[in-house]
């Protein structure tokens, strides 16, 4: 049907009222916003949809009139890191994760479809027939990284070039084990034991770059490797020390939570 448009200045509320779209940007993400807490306060428990301005942003210029609605995915998937899952449901599907009270993933999401149907179940089956394969993908990831062990994929880096004047990645961890070594002995209250962690994680630190989910989603350079480092027992420390050694990564960012990780992020 058509919509008559009286003048210029009821553009916008004649839309509004009479059409499907809500011209406004602002109020387009304010009712996003409001939708998503509602939507979340309904399924009790004290979930909320994951925080992402950018996001946000994003998903208010994709719709005209948004209707948020909650699906959910087999809870199997909950055992692959929630980083993956986040990042995959977020980068590729543009869905707001729940996150329960304690900020660990739940099995449901939120999406914000651009139409409301009387019966939105086929909306809401589909979305999660698009998501099941997402999640598929990154479970296949974690299950063939956990196949090999970080240490030997050290060999690997040789053949992955840093910059075509500083040489490999293989050649820049030998320099960065150099200097986390020197630090190492200077550190006070050193002994053999944090040295000996110190070398393992300067030399590990860049190994999950060689990962399938690393290859996949470069932004968990760093938090698989340490995911992966537990999988091989190397501990917490070493651990927390590979996941760190990005740190800070921007003004205001988070410091490494070890000293391990401080010798390492210095060094790189």
């Amino acid at each position: 049907p058509s919509i008559d448009i009286e003048d210029a200045d009821s553009f916008a509320s004649t839309l509004q009222r009479q059409g499907a779209v809500m011209p406004s940007f602002d109020q387009r993400r304010a009712e996003i916003v409001r939708q998503l807490s509602a939507a979340a306060q309904k399924l009790g428990g004290g979930v909320k949809p994951i925080q992402d301005e950018a996001l946000l942003d994003e998903v208010t210029a994709l719709v005209e009139r948004p209707n948020v609605l909650t699906c959910e995915f087999e809870k199997e998937f909950l055992n692959v890191p929630q980083e993956c899952l986040i990042l995959t449901m977020k980068a590729n599907q543009k869905y707001f994760p729940l996150l329960d009270a304690k900020g660990k993933l739940t099995h449901r999401f939120l999406v914000v479809s651009n139409i409301r149907p009387d019966d939105a179940s086929a909306v809401i089956g589909g979305n999660e027939r698009v998501v099941r394969p997402r999640l598929a993908d990154a479970k296949f990831f974690f299950d063939q990284d956990r196949k090999k062990t970080l240490a030997s994929r050290v060999a690997g880096l040789a053949k992955v070039v840093y910059h075509n004047k500083l040489g490999t990645q293989g050649e820049r961890t030998e320099r960065v084990r150099a200097i986390a070594a020197a630090l190492a002995h200077k550190w006070p209250h050193t002994n053999a034991e944090f040295v000996a962690q110190v070398d393992t994680a300067a030399r590990l630190a860049k190994t999950d770059l060689l990962t399938d989910m690393v290859g996949e989603f470069p932004e968990l350079q760093g938090i698989m490797g340490g995911y992966y480092a537990r999988h091989d027992g190397l501990g917490d420390t070493v651990a927390q020390a590979i996941e760190d050694h990005y740190k800070p990564r921007f003004a205001g960012d988070e410091l490494p939570r070890n000293a391990v990780g401080v010798v390492v992020a210095l060094a790189d």
